[in-house]
């Protein structure tokens, strides 16, 4: 419990403003080199470090041999999109203009077109010659549907950033997108959330001024506590018959996912959670008990 504790406590230390950041393994589509949160198709980019540097910087995806159905989709479903309609090399069309900058992984290969991030793929960062070409560049069409349209109970997502591996955590509970408190919500919670959604660490960050969900909004999960092995949130606490807190929402968890090759990579796919809604504890030990009075009204930058 101690050291729980001072978890918490160094998270708390570690506030800082990360809605317009980027983590290790962060992906995004460009048009004319310009990235635009609202894109649902465009030249896929990728936020990794070089075989030659371990410094972080956003680089192309080469559409090789083994580019094909499978990386195009998971890249669309890191992007919180129901999966690619299309993909392509980008010198193929002039729908997205040229892309500069350099490639920054080669032989993408994902065996499954459900898996949720790129780092469930096998990659390498060593560029063949033929993928130093702009025009080999990876472009991706993704359906405009988002993958939480038909949610399930304890489906999670993070919102309000511009990045799909950061926001807000909202989790589907009683047909309603509600968020989670931060009371004793430490980095192993955090880093269940992010394994739920595909990556393996996590970094969290709590700020109310930048990530509070509306006052109309239910605060659906408060005291999580998760073991590391967990991967899914719904097996730490499942989703209540109402709401059980004694929290505001300027104490919404925040959090942001990354790419860690010092940790084992999720093995979650997109139906993985759907089954464990119902296996956590709901924890309503607080002492204030609220009610849902109203439609929710979900507000956050991505979700247009």
């Amino acid at each position: 419990m101690t050291m729980r504790l001072l978890g918490i406590l160094v998270l708390s230390l570690a506030l800082f403003y990360y809605a317009d950041a980027q983590t290790r393994g962060t992906v995004r589509l460009v048009r004319n080199g310009v990235f635009s949160y609202t894109y649902s198709s465009g030249i896929v980019q990728i936020f990794y470090s070089t075989s030659s540097s371990s410094l972080l910087r956003w680089g192309n995806i080469c559409d090789d041999a083994s580019f094909g159905d499978n990386e195009a989709s998971v890249i669309c479903n890191q992007l919180a999109y129901d999966g690619a309609s299309v993909y392509g090399r980008a010198g193929s069309t002039v729908s997205f203009g040229t892309d500069n900058s350099a490639t920054i992984l080669d032989e993408v290969s994902c065996s499954s077109s459900s898996l949720l991030t790129l780092e469930q793929c096998s990659v390498t960062t060593i560029i063949s010659s033929t993928c130093s070409l702009n025009s080999n560049d990876a472009y991706v069409i993704c359906y405009t549907t988002r993958i939480w349209n038909n949610p399930y109970p304890g489906q999670i997502r993070l919102v309000g950033g511009i990045h799909t591996s950061y926001g807000r955590l909202e989790v589907y509970c009683n047909g309603l997108w509600g968020t989670v408190c931060d009371d004793s919500f430490d980095p192993t919670d955090a880093k269940v959330v992010c394994r739920q959604l595909g990556y393996s660490d996590s970094i969290l960050a709590h700020s109310g001024a930048v990530t509070a969900g509306s006052t109309s909004q239910p605060i659906w999960l408060d005291r999580v506590f998760c073991s590391s092995s967990y991967s899914c949130l719904a097996t730490c606490e499942s989703c209540p018959a109402m709401q059980y807190h004694n929290c505001i929402h300027s104490k919404d968890v925040a959090v942001a996912c990354e790419f860690d090759s010092t940790e084992t990579a999720s093995s979650n796919i997109l139906s993985t959670c759907s089954t464990a809604s119902t296996s956590g504890t709901t924890n309503t030990t607080p002492g204030i008990v609220g009610l849902i009075l109203g439609v929710v009204a979900v507000v956050g930058t991505i979700l247009t």
